[in-house]
């Protein structure tokens, strides 16, 4: 997403929508999980790196739907009760992939879960990854 929206932005008007605050090199998390303090060299805040570095705009939330008849997606931000709605000319999706083949969300160690239907069936409950704090605290109480 991040590799799409910085060779996008010098043709068009770019909006990245992610559900959590921060970039996770998720190849690299091993290590946390071994050396914690590994974790920040593995992550950034992704509103400052996007909308003052990039010159994109940024929306920290969940599509939980998308109409490509209206070409609009439903969109929850995190700190909001209800949804809004985005327009978009092109939508591209970029969504990473989970490793927890035995799990029904594919939840595992390696990537944060994040998507509100896989919190709610989630082993950790109690940790928020959808923050960099919650993803550290998970990696804390895994050492």
């Amino acid at each position: 997403g991040n590799f799409s929206a910085r060779e996008l932005k010098s043709r068009f008007h770019v909006t990245i929508i992610d559900c959590k605050e921060y970039f996770e090199y998720t190849p690299g998390v091993l290590r946390a999980y071994v050396k914690p303090c590994h974790l920040d060299a593995l992550t950034f805040t992704l509103q400052p790196v996007l909308e003052r570095s990039m010159g994109v705009k940024f929306i920290w939330g969940e599509v939980t739907k998308l109409n490509c008849v209206e070409k609009t997606a439903t969109v929850k931000p995190i700190f909001a009760n209800g949804t809004e709605e985005v327009g978009f000319d092109y939508c591209i999706i970029c969504s990473g992939c989970n490793f927890g083949p035995f799990k029904p969300m594919g939840e595992s160690l390696w990537f944060p879960t994040v998507h509100e239907e896989a919190r709610k069936v989630s082993d950790w409950p109690h940790i928020d990854e959808r923050f960099l704090e919650g993803r550290r605290r998970h990696i804390l109480e895994e050492y």
